[in-house]
């Protein structure tokens, strides 16, 4: 006995749609559930693959420390003793370049002009000898290897007259 009320025909249509409803969402469920599980046998791959990666790079780094300590430091030795020989031979190159740096013309003259006459010259004009030390002045001007001199040589000779002036005075 089924009354057929306008009432139980919205019930019996709202269960109908109802059902519909349920059966679309366990549908959906279960793709959810197949995606779920799809999603974590990509994850465990990954994983997977990523704890082996981790692996790898746990003994490559282990293989490193311990290729290191066999070493002994290899490396720090190496730039402080290439560091020391480089400024040893900086220092060497500095004191070779001093001594064989090409000399100027006139510091070469009046170097040698000076080794080979300063002595006599003082020992001369110490004892009034002062003719003797401007004929020597008068003939150093005139060789070639004190023309770059010439200049100093004049200007020595003539304090040599200026001093012969005044011990001549003082007479």
């Amino acid at each position: 006995m089924k009354s057929s009320s306008p009432n139980n025909e919205n019930v019996d249509q709202l269960l109908v749609e109802q059902k519909k409803r349920i059966d679309s969402l366990e549908h959906a469920l279960a793709e959810a559930e197949l995606n779920i599980q799809k999603y974590k046998e990509e994850w465990s791959a990954l994983y997977d693959q990523n704890k082996e990666l981790r692996d790898k790079n746990h003994r490559l780094q282990h293989d490193y420390e311990l290729l290191r300590l066999q070493k002994g430091g290899f490396g720090f030795k190496m730039l402080l003793l290439s560091g020391f020989i480089g400024s040893l031979v900086a220092v060497l190159l500095c004191f070779a370049y001093i001594k064989l740096k090409p000399k100027e013309a006139h510091v070469v003259a009046f170097r040698q002009f000076q080794r080979e006459n300063l002595f006599n010259y003082e020992l001369a004009i110490h004892r009034g000898q002062f003719d003797e030390v401007e004929k020597s002045l008068d003939f150093n001007i005139e060789r070639p290897e004190y023309q770059a001199i010439a200049p100093e040589i004049a200007f020595t000779k003539n304090i040599v007259k200026a001093a012969k002036r005044r011990c001549g005075e003082g007479k």
